[in-house]
Order: C-alpha cells, then sequence, then structure tokens
C-alpha cells in the first residue's frame, strides 16, 4: 500500500465529516429537467438516448432512464436467437408498438401502456411484427451495478464480450451469473445434515443463489395498463406497477403511475430515495425545493434525494406521471424516510366510494398498532 503521511491520513478522516454537507450541495446542483424537444433532437439521429445517467451529470446513483426504439421485424435482416442479458433490473414501459418479447424463454405480448419487468440475467429479446417502430422508455439499475463492479451485459452480437455465456448450455440457461459452474446443493432444516449450527449457517450461503434463481423465475413479469387501477392517496391518484410488495422479485426499482386531474396538484413530500418522473401526458408545473419548473407531455424530471417537491396540473385533461424510484433499495438498507407536507386536493372520499374495509395488495402484511405505539414512546430509550 501507498506509504501515507499522518496528515494524509487526517485528510481522508476529513472527508467522511463534509460528505453530506457536500452531497446536499451536489444535489442543488445536479439538473432536474429534461425537455421533450431536447430527446426529440438527440432521439432523431439515434434510436436509444440516455435521458438521466450519472455519466451525464445527474446526481443519481443506482439507476438511469432511458428511451429506445426496435425496427419492424421486416426491416431487420439478421434475426437474432438470444437477445441480451443482464445482472441488473430493467423496467420497461411501452409508448409505441405492439408486439412481444421472448424473456427466459417465454412469450409476453404488449401494447401501449404495458410495462414489463425483466428478471436478472435472464436472455430477452423484443419482436415487433407490426409496420411501426417499437418506442418504448427504460429504467435500469446499470450505475449502482457498475459502482459495485459486478455489471454484467451479454449480447448475442457481442460474444467475444460474455464473460460466462460462452461456458456451456447450462451457462446459457441459468439467471445466475457464474451460475453453471456453482456446487448445487439446497439449504435443509434436517440437522443430520450439517456438522454443527455454524455449518448450517453456511449452507443457507451455499444454497442462496440456487433458491434465488427460483424466486426470480416464478416473479412476474408483465403487468398489462388497462389491468391497472389509480387509487386515491395522500399523494394523489397511483397505482404500484413494478414493486417487491405486489409481487415483482425486485431489490433495487420500483415503479409507478401517478394521476392530477385538471385544476389540481399532488401532494407534497420528500423522501430519501432516487425518483425519475416522466410525462405521460398533460402539462403543468412543479415546485421542487425552491425552483419551479414546467412541464408538458415527454418531459422528463430528476428529482433530488430528500428534495420537497410537488406537482401541478394546469391543464385541461388529467396529466399522467411514469414514476420510477429506488425505494426498495433503501429499504433493504434501512435507510428509507418519506416525510409528508400538503396533501393532495380533491381526494375525499365519495359516499358511493366509502370507507375501504379491506386492502388486497396488504395480504399478508402483518402490522401491529400497540407495538407501533410502543415505539413511538419509546423513541431512543432501550426497551426494558
Amino acid at each position: 500500500m501507498p506509504i501515507f503521511q499522518a496528515e494524509d491520513h487526517d485528510r481522508l478522516n476529513w472527508q467522511h465529516q463534509t460528505f453530506a454537507k457536500e452531497e446536499v450541495d451536489r444535489r442543488k446542483r445536479s439538473p432536474i429537467h429534461v425537455t421533450a424537444e431536447e430527446i426529440e433532437t438527440q432521439y432523431t439521429a439515434r434510436g436509444k438516448v440516455y435521458i438521466i445517467d450519472p455519466r451525464l451529470g445527474f446526481n443519481h446513483r443506482t439507476f438511469r432512464f432511458w428511451i429506445g426504439s426496435h425496427l419492424p421485424d421486416s426491416k431487420i435482416k439478421k434475426k437474432r436467437t438470444l437477445g441480451h442479458r443482464h445482472n441488473i433490473e430493467a423496467v420497461i414501459y411501452i409508448l409505441q408498438g405492439r408486439g412481444y418479447s421472448v424473456i427466459d424463454g417465454v412469450r409476453y405480448d404488449w401494447e401501449p401502456g404495458d410495462f414489463l419487468c425483466v428478471p436478472i440475467f435472464a436472455w430477452h429479446r423484443h419482436l415487433n411484427p407490426s409496420d411501426e417502430n417499437m418506442i418504448y422508455v427504460a429504467a435500469t439499475t446499470g450505475p449502482l451495478g457498475m459502482a459495485l463492479g459486478t455489471a454484467i451485459y451479454e449480447d448475442d452480437r457481442f460474444p467475444e464480450n460474455w464473460v460466462f455465456g460462452q461456458d456451456g448450455d447450462e451457462s446459457l440457461k441459468t439467471l445466475i451469473p457464474g451460475g453453471a459452474n456453482t456446487t448445487k446443493v439446497t439449504y435443509s432444516h434436517d440437522t443430520d445434515h450439517h456438522l454443527s449450527p455454524m455449518d448450517s449457517l453456511y449452507g443457507e450461503h451455499l444454497s442462496f443463489a440456487v433458491n434465488e434463481e427460483g424466486l426470480r423465475r416464478q416473479s412476474k413479469v408483465l403487468m398489462r395498463g388497462k389491468d391497472l387501477r389509480l387509487e386515491k392517496t395522500r399523494m394523489g391518484h397511483l397505482a404500484y406497477v413494478v414493486d417487491p410488495k405486489v409481487g415483482f422479485r425486485t431489490r433495487v426499482l420500483g415503479t409507478l403511475l401517478a394521476e392530477i386531474p385538471p385544476g389540481c396538484r399532488s401532494g407534497a413530500h420528500r423522501h430519501l430515495y432516487e425518483e425519475v418522473n416522466y410525462v405521460i401526458r398533460g402539462r403543468g408545473y412543479s415546485i421542487i425545493e425552491d425552483r419551479r419548473v414546467e412541464w408538458k407531455a415527454g418531459d422528463a424530471l430528476c428529482i433530488p434525494v430528500f428534495g420537497w417537491h410537488q406537482h401541478f396540473n394546469t391543464g385541461e385533461e388529467p396529466a399522467r406521471f411514469l414514476v420510477h424510484h429506488n425505494r426498495p433499495f433503501m429499504e433493504n438498507l434501512g435507510h428509507m424516510l418519506v416525510q409528508q407536507g400538503e396533501k393532495a386536493n380533491g381526494m375525499e372520499l365519495t359516499a358511493e366510494e366509502g370507507t375501504p374495509t379491506s386492502f388486497p395488495m396488504l395480504k399478508g402484511l402483518k402490522v401491529d398498532p400497540e407495538k407501533i405505539r410502543r415505539l413511538q414512546e419509546r423513541g431512543t430509550k432501550p426497551e426494558k
């Protein structure tokens, strides 16, 4: 290792002390708005455009947001057999076109308004038998994978860059990078199969990848837009689309739809997770911390972490947002925090709607109100 002087170590330690305040300044300096015109100008010249990405100066660390397209199959000379795969999460929203995708060997038909959540390291390719381009926007967790040094992309057009795919048929089937070469063991609760309690814990490590692969293959992949139901919340009309809470195997990404009626506002809140908004339709403005941003269909907003934000619909039609965030990731780290300010207007329940008595989405979630009350009263005091 390099030999540092005492003052060098002091300098490294001081970086810990100043990081949070400097990060707040980085959030304030980060771009927050990309217009539809800026996207269109680049998109016409290039079929894939990165819209929000840390490499473009945005202060987001875990996922990027981009727009892409696929020509009609009739215009593609060389047909693909595998497509590509990656060990990052990906959520795709269809803007235009009708076709289907083959994901891990299964066909999924889609149309505008549908969502695809591609399981990690599953081969997938999109087929477009129509006469118009397939156009979609996607959120992918490549920045996190690249920062961790674990990102892997394998494409059937570039086998020279494969890391695992060249190791035989099994390596092409597994959803675990390197999984074809992994000892195939499963965890057993029968202690006779383990040398000790510690060996039992180690057995869980050995079987983790096998179990994870099964969970990925059981996960939801397609969410049809026509099946979504937006419901009233303190933030406005929302629908959770892709989320671990509704059956998707994501650990980092979450996706929802939000809608604001004409002349109304969303709620105001802030949170300790990254968020990107894409305006599907409508026009209006947002207050993001101390900045006002006018937006319209096709624009994208990059919400700074823990920045107060609220949206206002000044148009004559409902404004609809596609919202990607990394709330599941922050929950897994134990760093999740949301604070609510002003509530959305127009969210009062009508007599016909009544008061909800059951929440199917939350089925199986155990909540103990008495325990929550005790924890709130206890604060930071240790429980006796």
